[in-house]
């Protein structure tokens, strides 16, 4: 993975205003709830892709977190509204940063000089998991077909943590298997071009078709998880949900300071 970090050396005085921050309920995904103690933000630049293979945006509104927050590649993709003590803003999960505890998170330099002053280094945040963020339509990252040892993709603009992408095949669907790298792969050998079930843990469901093989970057596609018009997906029958018959969880719990009550069910930290 290529990462350039950049670490700072700041005053005692810093370290321990971020060590008290207030515990928060840091992100979602899959269902279950992180729990940070504190929480702090340094800057860095990230290598082209990211972990997460989603490319780095030029404007630096960027994430990389830590091993529970990334969740084996499962908070890839999803966008984060950060608050420091400069304002709030938001930033999408590209990337895994291997030394960062729980509530640490390293922000795109774009990102931090929003929030915080560059001199400082290291700044306390606070940061939440945004829900049916705005986002525009899928974008789609397709390799295999003749030739490939598999079936391998990306998806990128699904705002919420993906729980499946499935192959259609038939009047059926494939699921495919989703890797620490952010990639879905599955079955080799296939030819023209695809169709692909996505659907987050929230329900929402798209059927992307016409997918090329070939294609070095992403495909743009018309099709959004929500929030906009998209063509219901054809029956299936596998026993995958549809959205229509799925209750969604309730809705992300906002960040809370210590002490504070909330409606929440216990979180084990």
């Amino acid at each position: 993975m290529n990462r350039r970090h950049l670490r700072w050396v700041v005053p005692a005085a810093t370290v321990v205003v971020a060590s008290v921050v207030a515990v928060v309920l840091v992100t979602q995904v899959g269902g279950s709830a992180a729990c940070a103690a504190g929480g702090s933000a340094s800057y860095y630049t990230a290598g082209r892709n990211g972990m997460c293979n989603l490319g780095t945006p030029a404007d630096g509104a960027y994430a990389a977190v830590g091993r529970a927050e990334y969740a084996g590649g499962k908070g890839c993709g999803t966008l984060l509204d950060v608050t420091g003590p400069n304002g709030t803003t938001r930033v999408q999960v590209i990337d895994l940063c291997p030394g960062c505890p729980a509530g640490k998170i390293d922000l795109g330099k774009g990102a931090f000089a929003k929030i915080g002053s560059l001199s400082a280094g290291v700044i306390p945040v606070t940061y939440t998991t945004a829900r049916d963020p705005e986002v525009g339509p899928l974008r789609v990252k397709v390799k295999g077909g003749k030739g490939y040892s598999s079936l391998s993709v990306v998806v990128d603009n699904h705002g919420n943590p993906l729980s499946t992408v499935e192959l259609q095949q038939g009047a059926g669907f494939t699921a495919l298997s989703h890797g620490e790298d952010n990639t879905w792969t599955g079955p080799s050998g296939l030819d023209g071009t695809v169709a692909l079930r996505i659907s987050d843990v929230y329900g929402h469901q798209a059927l992307v078709s016409g997918l090329a093989f070939g294609q070095s970057d992403f495909q743009q596609t018309t099709q959004q998880l929500y929030g906009g018009p998209s063509p219901s997906p054809s029956p299936s029958p596998s026993p995958s949900p549809s959205p229509s018959t799925v209750e969604s969880p309730s809705p992300a719990p906002s960040v809370v300071p210590a002490g504070v009550g909330t409606t929440a069910p216990p979180v084990k930290c």
